[in-house]
């Protein structure tokens, strides 16, 4: 919520009031679930008993996507803005900027500069970001980090010859593989479909002034070029329904949808397809 109407412009130059606010950004988008570990290791460190203690799959999977994201969200930011909005800045000013809005992201919506300033390549890939969102568990929407994880994982090993994902000497269930490719696929069929009908409905306005509204709204991120009064009530609401579907994940929508499973006891014939 912004009650001053300039986000956190007035404090573009308080680095603490912004690490402190990125800080508080992590801990609401990382999970609840890695948090509880957090401070499980932190108990096990007091007690000089850390040699006992192990982290969760999830847990590692999470933190280091997190980071990942953060750290090359803020590179990518600084080559895409070198030479437009963060020319003639300091090494520190260009730093912050790029780091606090890769951070803001994640779930937060806050900002310390006008966004419509910022060029076409950042903004999509801060709808990117947006898409992608926090962890399951936390306060942030979109797809999730795990599930972008485990599809980028789940590209790799196949194009490797291999159809499970081995990490960290674990081997990750093909049931939560198969989801991580539904939720991603449902997901952008929602934000193409969203796109265009908004698209559709107000023809005036820039289209990645809409891409980064619906992948926003999606992620429950809260950022806007400023373009949300003025789409009229039918894009309001389909932005509504992309802010709740994003917020409770795609995954309790596929637990209504699907209801009670019945085991079957005959299968058809396998035949194969041409795919590609």
């Amino acid at each position: 919520m912004d009650i001053t109407g300039q986000s956190l412009i007035p404090y573009a130059n308080d680095y603490f009031v912004q690490l402190l606010t990125i800080v508080l950004i992590i801990f609401g988008a990382i999970g609840f679930p890695v948090l509880i570990e957090g401070k499980a290791f932190l108990s096990h460190l007091r007690m000089r008993t850390v040699h006992t203690f192990r982290f969760s799959l999830f847990t590692k999977i999470t933190t280091i996507t997190y980071g990942l994201l953060l750290v090359i969200g803020t590179i990518l930011m600084l080559l895409f803005e070198n030479e437009r909005y963060l020319q003639g800045m300091s090494w520190h000013e260009r730093f912050f900027y790029a780091l606090f809005q890769t951070a803001t992201t994640r779930s937060a919506g806050l900002t310390t500069l006008d966004i419509n300033h910022l060029a076409i390549p950042t903004l999509l890939l801060m709808s990117i970001f947006m898409f992608i969102g926090g962890s399951p568990n936390s306060v942030g929407g979109g797809i999730r980090t795990t599930t972008f994880a485990i599809n980028l994982l789940f590209m790799y090993q196949y194009a490797r010859g291999y159809r499970s994902i081995k990490i960290f000497r674990r081997e990750l269930h093909p049931d939560d593989i198969l989801k991580s490719l539904a939720i991603t696929l449902l997901a952008t069929m929602l934000c193409v479909i969203s796109i265009v009908a908004i698209s559709m409905c107000n023809q005036g306005l820039p289209l990645i002034a809409i891409i980064l509204e619906v992948c926003s709204a999606f992620g429950t991120v809260g950022l806007s070029t400023g373009i949300t009064p003025d789409i009229g009530i039918f894009s309001q609401c389909l932005l509504m329904v992309l802010m709740f579907l994003g917020r409770i994940g795609l995954t309790t929508c596929f637990f209504f949808l699907r209801g009670n499973q019945e085991d079957v006891n005959y299968h058809y014939p396998v035949e194969r397809i041409m795919t590609g």
